[in-house]
C-alpha cells in the first residue's frame, strides 16, 4: 500500500512539473500577442496614431502609408473589451498619441461577447490575452494553464506572419475559397442575446471614446470595405444598429466615424484576401484613402 501511495505521489509530482515546464515554455514562445505587448511596452511613447480593432483592422491598412509613428495593435478575433483595456492600459503614458482608429466591421458587435457566448470557444483568446499581454478578463475564471487551454494556436506565432517593425501583417494575394467564405450571417443579429451584446459592445465603445476625450486624443472609428458577396448578405436592420450604435457614443462624446463598407472604391476582386479582408494591395489602396480623409 505504501508503495502505491509513493507511486502516486511521484507520479503525481511529475505531472505538474512537466505541466510547469510546459508553461515555462509556452511564455518563451514569439507570438503576435508577445510581440505587440513588447513593442507597447517599448516603444508607446513614439506612437502617433495607434490601430486597434480585429482582423478587419488588422489586415485592411498598411500603417507605413499611414505616416510615422502608426503601430497596428489590432488583433484578429480580437473582441472590443481587450481594446478598451489596452487603450486604458496605455494611453496615460503615450505622450505622442493624437489619434487611435479603430475598426469596427458589420459583424462583431454582434456576436463574439464572451457573457453571452454558449460555448468554450473563448477560452483560447482569454489565455493569450493573459499569458501575453498581462490583461485578464473579469469574469474569474482560470484561464492560466496553457496546457489545458489547448497550447498555443501557431497560426499566431510570429515566425509564421510577416510582421515589420510596426507590427503590420501583410496578407497577399488571395485565399484559395475566398468566393466561398461569406462568413457573415444576415441574421447575425437576432440572435438570441443581440440586444444585450450591443448594449455591452456599446458600453466598451463609450469607454474608449471617453478615454481618448479626457486625454485629448482624436477618436476615429472607420467601418473598412468588403467584397460585393459579403455586403450581399449584409441587411439594412443590421446596418442600422451598427449605425445606432455610434450615434449612442457620439451623443456623449466626441467621435469621427466613416462607413466605407458599400465604397464603390473598393469593389474590384484584386483588392481582397476574402469576402470580408483586405489584401496587400487593398490595404495600401485603404491606407491613403484613411489618411486623406481624415487629415492623418
Amino acid at each position: 500500500m505504501k508503495r502505491f501511495l509513493w507511486a502516486i505521489i511521484i507520479g503525481g509530482i511529475a505531472f505538474f512539473v512537466f505541466c510547469g515546464i510546459v508553461e515555462f515554455y509556452q511564455t518563451r514562445v514569439d507570438n503576435n500577442y508577445s510581440y505587440k505587448y513588447w513593442y507597447m511596452e517599448n516603444h508607446r511613447d513614439k506612437v502617433v496614431t495607434l490601430l486597434m480593432g480585429d482582423s478587419y483592422m488588422e489586415n485592411s491598412i498598411n500603417p507605413n502609408l499611414i505616416g510615422k509613428g502608426t503601430f497596428t495593435l489590432a488583433q484578429s478575433s480580437r473582441w472590443i473589451y481587450y481594446d478598451s483595456k489596452l487603450l486604458e492600459k496605455y494611453i496615460v503614458d503615450m505622450p505622442n498619441l493624437r489619434q487611435v482608429v479603430l475598426g469596427m466591421g458589420y459583424k462583431p458587435p454582434y456576436c463574439q461577447s464572451y457573457h453571452f457566448s454558449e460555448s468554450d470557444s473563448n477560452e483560447h483568446e482569454k489565455y493569450m490575452y493573459e499569458k501575453f499581454m498581462h490583461i485578464q478578463y473579469d469574469d474569474h475564471s482560470n484561464h492560466w494553464l496553457g496546457l489545458y487551454r489547448g497550447y498555443i494556436d501557431h497560426s499566431t506565432l510570429v515566425d509564421n506572419l510577416l510582421c515589420d517593425s510596426l507590427g503590420y501583417e501583410r496578407v497577399e494575394g488571395q485565399s484559395a475559397i475566398w468566393q466561398l467564405e461569406h462568413n457573415v450571417d444576415s441574421n447575425v443579429f437576432r440572435l438570441k442575446y443581440a440586444k444585450e451584446q450591443v448594449a455591452e459592445y456599446t458600453g466598451y465603445l463609450k469607454d474608449m471614446a471617453r478615454l481618448c476625450h479626457f486625454h485629448k486624443v482624436r477618436f476615429i472609428v472607420i467601418t473598412p470595405p468588403c467584397h460585393a458577396s459579403y455586403i450581399a448578405n449584409v441587411r439594412q436592420e443590421g446596418l442600422d444598429l451598427l449605425h445606432g450604435i455610434i450615434n449612442d457614443v457620439r451623443s456623449e462624446y466626441p467621435v469621427e466615424y466613416i462607413d466605407y463598407l458599400h465604397d464603390e472604391d473598393f469593389r474590384a476582386d484584386s483588392l481582397y484576401y476574402n469576402c470580408s479582408h483586405l489584401n496587400s494591395i487593398g490595404a495600401d489602396i485603404f491606407a491613403l484613402r484613411v489618411k486623406k480623409d481624415f487629415g492623418l
